[in-house]
């Protein structure tokens, strides 16, 4: 499936179709129950590479960046398990881990909700 381009408001029916491709049940169920107030766009992998050694993260960053937009404050596992996701994605789009344990450590330090920035846990949310 071909993904919005960075930086592109993606419109709840394309989320939608998006959640259904990667089986992301359990994340539209709650976008479709309560949807962000922000639009959506994605910002690729947040001020860090969307490319290394030739292969494409932007699939496995968007992904994130949605769990993201989409997120509650205080839900602490469910950020964690996002995290998890993207260092899991990373690792086997690169077919080892290095790179993907440092992406999990970054978000894990950068995407806190307590910064509010626009890579945020929540940001689709905060208002």
């Amino acid at each position: 499936m071909e993904l919005p381009k960075k930086g592109e408001e993606v419109t709840i029916s394309k989320i939608k179709e998006i959640c259904r491709h990667f089986g992301l049940k359990t994340l539209w169920d709650k976008i479709e129950k309560d949807p962000p107030k922000r639009p959506f766009k994605s910002d690729g992998c947040s001020m860090w590479f969307d490319s290394w050694k030739g292969i494409s993260l932007y699939t496995a960053c968007f992904l994130h960046d949605l769990k993201y937009w989409a997120g509650y404050p205080g839900e602490d596992v469910e950020r964690l398990v996002a995290d998890a996701e993207l260092m899991i994605d990373v690792a086997r789009l690169l077919g080892s881990t290095p790179m993907a344990e440092t992406m999990f450590h970054g978000v894990r330090i950068g995407g806190h909700e307590m910064f509010k920035r626009s890579y945020s846990w929540g940001f689709g949310r905060v208002c």
